[in-house]
């Protein structure tokens, strides 16, 4: 059986060898490759020149809002295809189309990375176009969609029958680094930071900790794109001694930080979006450095009273960070560090690595 898997990027921050979501794309191919014969197809990210003409023209109906797709028989050979892709267009549908009409015997996958998307963009007068031509789209594309793979429990998306999976990491990319604890609690957040991940919960609660006389040192290395509102409220509370802004990072410079690190946070705003679990990419990647985490949506493979998950309200009211620091102390105190880091590796390792996550795809696909 061979086939190909299709990354088709649209933002350049998703692919290239400091990318994350490039890192997991190839992780899974890796994993496929253990059961099928399988391609991987990397798509340059979509581009764009800002000019009015090519706005205008974007936000029509039936053109392309991202990429111009055009079928040229490069899968005629295949027995299935296996796409990464966020949005639809009515481009992509004709896509689709062609690859159905040139070899009909294909079985098409299609992956939702995150599910449900519609509400992590929020509507506006800029984005209206894009929003109603990816939702017509996506109805249409369903028709020359076998099944969609997912990571948050539906059995059926737009009418199309769906192989839900846990989201898996390739760990053994991954050293388990040596930790020496400090006098500060060093809490780490890394993510392309968007309103549902609810960052503002936690820099509220610092707030709150030290307005109220809070005692323990807790240092927050906030990693990645910074919404501005935060580092305002940070300037407005003077947290500034408690609150780094690291901007991205990537290679050695994002491993120094995430040895250094004793928390992390995985996702404290998943009501703003409906995401009651997580099965995040991030999650899994404070596992395999042995870190254990903050979050208001369930990590998908722990049991809800892990002593390594600490579980915020499922709402915007500010973290408790006096309840953050017992947790701290409870996972540490009177411990060795790196075998508490041990211990959260190999739970993590044995329920979501890559090469186990992707199995049912394989075997879906082999009739078994």
């Amino acid at each position: 059986m061979k086939g190909y898997y299709l990354f088709a990027p649209v933002e350049p921050g998703n692919v290239g060898p400091d990318s994350g979501v490039e890192r997991k794309v190839r992780a899974q191919h890796k994993a496929l490759c253990q059961y099928l014969d399988c391609e991987l197809v990397i798509l340059p990210p979509a581009e764009y020149t800002g000019s009015v003409a090519e706005k205008i023209i974007r936000r029509l109906p039936f053109t392309a809002a991202w990429r111009k797709w055009e079928y040229k028989g490069e899968f005629n050979d295949a027995d299935f295809l296996y796409i990464r892709q966020v949005y639809h267009d009515y481009s992509f549908v004709r896509y689709l189309h062609a690859i159905k009409k040139q070899n009909p015997k294909i079985k098409i996958l299609y992956e939702i990375p995150t599910y449900p998307y519609d509400t992590e963009t929020h509507l506006s007068a800029s984005n209206a176009a894009f929003v109603l031509k990816e939702r017509t789209a996506r109805k249409a594309a369903s028709k020359y969609i076998d099944k969609i793979v997912t990571f948050y429990g539906q059995k059926e998306i737009w009418g199309i029958p769906c192989i839900d999976l846990i989201n898996g990491y390739a760990f053994s990319a991954v050293e388990l680094p040596r930790r020496e604890r400090t006098d500060a609690i060093h809490v780490i957040s890394v993510a392309l930071t968007a309103f549902w991940h609810g960052y503002d919960r936690f820099l509220a609660g610092l707030a709150a900790y030290y307005e109220n006389g809070g005692t323990e040192n807790i240092v927050y290395h906030y990693v990645g794109s910074v919404i501005p509102e935060h580092k305002k409220f940070v300037q407005d509370h003077h947290l500034e001694d408690h609150v780094i802004f690291h901007g991205m990072q990537s290679g050695e410079p994002l491993k120094a930080l995430l040895q250094q690190s004793f928390l992390g946070i995985d996702v404290l705003g998943g009501h703003r979006k409906d995401y009651p679990v997580s099965s995040s990419l991030k999650s899994r990647e404070y596992c395999a450095y042995g870190i254990p985490m903050i979050t208001s949506s369930p990590i998908d493979f722990l049991p809800k009273d892990s002593p390594y998950q600490f579980l915020a309200p499922y709402d915007d009211s500010p973290v408790d960070i006096e309840a953050v620091v017992r947790f701290y102390h409870s996972v540490y105190d009177g411990k060795d560090c790196n075998a508490v880091a041990k211990e959260i590796r190999a739970y993590a390792e044995a329920r979501s690595d890559m090469s186990m996550t992707m199995k049912p795809v394989a075997d879906w696909l082999r009739g078994e």
